[in-house]
């Protein structure tokens, strides 16, 4: 069966969208030779309290980040179901959708820290592939984790250090990638927006012009 090129997946609650975001994803993608990443915002996420912003807003920060850099595209999925959004769920209906495509879902080390807590984490690596936005020195880290010894397995049978065997196989690998650490959070942005601080570097001139414009992030929740 010939493989169609891999389809990215790269979903958050992009509350507001920010360069810790879209940086690390780049250098990625660049490193994988994928070339077409969805850009999805959750419509609740199951591992955190809803957005401050509305999903109109938060869908249009994505596009307007889509517009810049091509390689991504505005993906309204999980918005448009209007429910708790759950990866697994997803990676179900764009296996339908896209049977024939390995589908690359690009994480953070945090998130791959964390996985064993997500909701039905076990059928995950039966949909996509992992591919790991960290720094080199992460997988020591992942040492400190309480879940290390399920980790430790899932990374002996499913890791892979060569980036064409993401292409070779719809699902089943996790390719840590060695990008350039961010230390950016959503919060903290919020944070200094509701201030009345212009943060530095760390918006897209398009996102933070989109803020202003709209009032967003001010001390009356967004709408």
């Amino acid at each position: 069966m010939r493989l169609n090129a891999p389809l990215g997946i790269f979903g958050g609650t992009f509350d507001p969208i920010h360069n810790g975001h879209i940086f690390p994803i780049l250098e990625a993608a660049k490193q994988t030779g994928i070339a077409s990443i969805a850009m999805m915002p959750n419509f609740l996420p199951g591992h955190k309290h809803a957005a401050q912003s509305s999903s109109k807003h938060r869908l249009a920060m994505v596009q307007l980040v889509c517009e810049q850099y091509p390689i991504f595209y505005p993906e309204p999925w999980e918005i448009e179901q209007a429910t708790v959004s759950y990866s697994v769920d997803t990676l179900h209906a764009f296996r339908q959708r896209y049977p024939d495509t390995p589908l690359c879902f690009f994480i953070g080390s945090d998130s791959l820290f964390s996985l064993p807590t997500w909701h039905r984490w076990q059928e995950l690596l039966t949909l996509c592939h992992f591919v790991v936005c960290q720094r080199r020195c992460d997988v020591a880290h992942y040492q400190t984790s309480p879940y290390w010894p399920v980790l430790q397995q899932l990374l002996n049978q499913h890791q892979v250090s060569e980036t064409n065997a993401l292409h070779k196989q719809v699902a089943g690998y996790i390719y840590l990638a060695n990008t350039t650490e961010i230390n950016l959070s959503s919060s903290q942005i919020r944070n200094q927006l509701t201030a009345g601080k212009c943060p530095a570097n760390v918006l897209p001139s398009a996102i933070y012009q989109y803020i202003e414009r709209n009032g967003l992030y001010t001390n009356v929740t967004s709408k």
